[in-house]
Order: C-alpha cells, then structure tokens, then sequence
C-alpha cells in the first residue's frame, strides 16, 4: 500500500508539500483551503511544520471563536433581585394595607353566643344540646 501523503480534504486529491506552503489551494478542484469548514486540516498542516504562514492567531480563521468568548462575557448569568434591597418593598406594602376595614361583618359575629367562651367549654355546650 502506498502512502498518499496529504490529500486535499475538498476532492481527495494528492497535494504537494511544497505547493502547500506557497498558497493553500488544491490544484485539482481550485478550493481555497484557507476556511474555517477545513480547520482540522490546517492545524494538522501547522502542527507538522508544513506551513509557516498561517498560525493559531490566524483572525480569518478564529475570529468566529473570539466573537463567541466576548459573547459569553457579556452574558450576565446574575439575578437583580438576589441583590436589590426589599425592605423599600416591604414598607410599601404596609402602608397600602388599609386596617380600617372590616373584612368579617363584626356584628353579626359579636351577636353570635359562645364567642366570648372557651373552646373546649364551648365543645361540650354543643355536645350536651
């Protein structure tokens, strides 16, 4: 089995080294290697040694990564009301409770016989009719 050597990710045509290192396009289908869809391929060329003029710095071709780390800093994951101070809150609430209003019809209640009684003695008037 012969070993075919590098061969261009786009057609499987065999590429030059040399070829390689004066521009990245193959011969055969005319595509530009230089894409970030061809990546694995170009940091294999650069981890052999095969090129010298692209690099891991290269904003053609991380400049997508670069965008999507700044993106994530400016994400902030933090609630505002974990920190926002309630007691502000909480006074507002007590003053719109209005205790002037009667919410139980306190006459009727007052009239009823056995309010004034405990509980249990109550029970057993209840029991014993």
């Amino acid at each position: 089995m012969d070993f075919e050597g590098i061969v261009c990710p786009a057609c499987a045509f065999s590429l030059n080294e040399e070829m390689l290192e004066k521009h990245l396009k193959c011969p055969n289908c005319g595509t530009n290697l230089k894409q970030k869809k061809f990546l694995g391929f170009l940091e294999y060329l650069m981890m052999q040694g095969i090129v010298s003029n692209l690099d891991f710095f290269d904003e053609d071709l991380y400049n997508d990564e670069r965008k999507m780390d700044e993106h994530r800093e400016l994400l902030d994951e933090t609630d505002p009301n974990e920190y926002e101070d309630k007691s502000e809150q909480f006074e507002r609430y007590e003053d719109s409770v209005n205790t002037d209003k009667n919410i139980t019809d306190e006459s009727e209640f007052r009239a009823w016989d056995g309010v004034e009684d405990d509980w249990q003695e109550f029970n057993k008037k209840k029991d014993e009719k």
